[in-house]
C-alpha cells in the first residue's frame, strides 16, 4: 500500500515538472537539476582571525560534492561574532574561490536598515546570486512595518532576495497574511522557514512563484513529493553527510528527478537513517533550545576533511570527552570521510 501511494504521489510531481524547473532560478543550470544548497560555517584560525585559506579550501569541498550553492554568514556561520568588514570578506573570499562554480549566499541583515544596504550592495557588486534576509524577531514586527521593512530594502538592492523565516517561542515569526503580501514584492523568490508545524499555511499563502522551503534534509522527500518542494535550501547536511565519491543526497533526489521506482528511492533515502539522528543530537536539538551547535558543527567538519577552527564568544568550545563523544557516534554510525585515524583515548 505504502508503494502504490509513493508511485502516486510521485508521479503527480513529475507531471508538474515544469514547476519545479521554473520556480526558483538561481544561476548555475549544468549542476544538479534540483537545486541544492547548504548553510555553511566559518573557519577561524587558532587566533580566532578569519580563515580564509579554509574557507577556500572547503569552498572546494562544496564544489566537489556537487552543490548548487551555500548560504553563508548566517546562524550556522556565527554571524553575530562577525565584523562588518569581516562578513564582506567572506562573501569575497567564496565568491573568488567559486570562479561560476559555486552559488553563492549571504545573509546581509544588519543591525540596522543602512548596515543591511550595506552589506546587500556589496553582496550584489561581488556576485553573489541572492541576499538573504532574516524576518525581524525585534523591532518592526507588525504585518504593516515588516511589509513596508522588506519593501524599502528590496527596491534599493534590487536583486533576487531569499527570506529566512527563523520559528520563535511564539511561532512563525511571518504570518501566513503577512507571506502573501510580501510575496508582491518581485524581488523575493523563496521563504526558507523553520516554522515547521507552520509551514502548510505559508505554503498555502504562497503568491506569484515565491516557494516555501523547509531546510530539513529529513523532511525532503516528503515535502517533495507531497507538496513539489522544488529546491532542497538546506543546513549543513550536505556536507556532513556527502563526501567525494559518496553522495547519497544527490543521488537519491536524481532519481526523483528522474522519476525512478518509488520503493528504491525510499530505500536510498532511508539508507541515511544512521546519520539523521547524529544530526539531531549535536546540531538540530542544542539549535532548537537555542544552544547554538558551532563547536560540534565545526569539529565534525574537521573529521571529515574541512576547515572548521575554534569558536568565538559567546559559543564555548566542545571539551574533551564531548570530542570523543562525537568521535564515538559518529564511528559507530559509520559516517562519511571520517579520517583513518580518529584520536579516540
Amino acid at each position: 500500500m505504502i508503494r502504490i501511494v509513493l508511485i502516486i504521489m510521485i508521479n503527480r510531481m513529475i507531471r508538474t515538472k515544469a514547476h519545479l524547473e521554473t520556480a526558483v532560478t538561481f544561476r548555475l543550470p549544468n549542476l544538479l537539476p534540483t537545486p541544492v544548497w547548504a548553510a555553511i560555517h566559518t573557519p577561524f584560525l587558532p587566533s580566532l582571525e578569519l580563515d580564509e585559506a579554509g574557507l577556500r579550501h572547503n569552498a572546494r569541498r562544496y564544489i566537489e560534492i556537487g552543490l548548487r550553492g551555500v548560504f553563508c554568514n548566517g546562524l550556522m556561520g556565527e554571524v553575530w561574532s562577525l565584523s562588518l568588514e569581516e562578513r564582506k570578506r567572506v562573501v569575497e573570499v567564496l565568491c573568488d574561490e567559486a570562479d561560476g562554480k559555486l552559488g553563492v549566499s549571504v545573509v546581509v541583515t544588519g543591525a540596522s536598515i543602512g548596515e543591511t544596504l550595506d552589506l546587500g550592495l556589496h553582496a550584489k557588486a561581488a556576485g553573489v546570486d541572492h541576499a538573504v534576509l532574516m524576518v525581524p524577531t525585534s523591532g518592526p514586527r507588525s504585518a504593516e512595518q515588516q511589509l513596508e521593512y522588506f519593501r524599502f530594502i528590496c527596491e534599493r538592492l534590487d536583486m533576487p532576495i531569499v527570506l529566512f523565516n527563523a520559528a520563535t517561542a511564539a511561532g512563525s515569526a511571518l504570518s501566513p497574511a503577512s507571506f502573501t503580501e510580501v510575496c508582491e514584492l518581485p524581488q523575493i523568490k523563496l521563504l526558507k522557514t523553520t516554522a515547521y508545524s507552520e509551514n502548510p499555511a505559508l505554503r498555502a499563502a504562497a503568491r506569484n512563484g515565491v516557494v516555501v522551503s523547509d531546510p530539513l534534509e529529513e523532511h525532503y522527500f516528503q515535502n517533495r513529493l507531497e507538496h513539489g518542494q522544488p529546491i532542497l535550501y538546506a543546513d549543513p547536511e550536505p556536507y556532513l553527510y556527502q563526501v567525494p565519491g559518496h553522495l547519497p543526497i544527490a543521488d537519491y533526489i536524481a532519481k526523483l528527478d528522474a522519476g525512478a521506482d518509488a520503493a528504491q528511492v525510499i530505500r536510498d533515502f532511508e539508507a541515511l537513517s544512521h546519520l539523521r539522528p547524529l544530526f539531531n543530537k549535536w546540531v538540530m536539538d542544542p539549535l532548537i533550545r537555542g544552544h547554538m551547535p558551532n563547536a560540534a558543527l565545526k569539529y565534525w567538519c574537521e573529521l571529515i576533511g574541512m576547515a572548521g577552527g575554534p569558536v568565538r564568544t559567546p559559543i564555548r568550545p566542545l571539551s574533551d570527552a564531548q570530542k570523543r563523544e562525537l568521535e564515538a557516534d559518529l564511528l559507530l554510525s559509520n559516517a562519511p570521510g571520517l579520517r583513518a585515524a580518529l584520536p579516540l583515548n
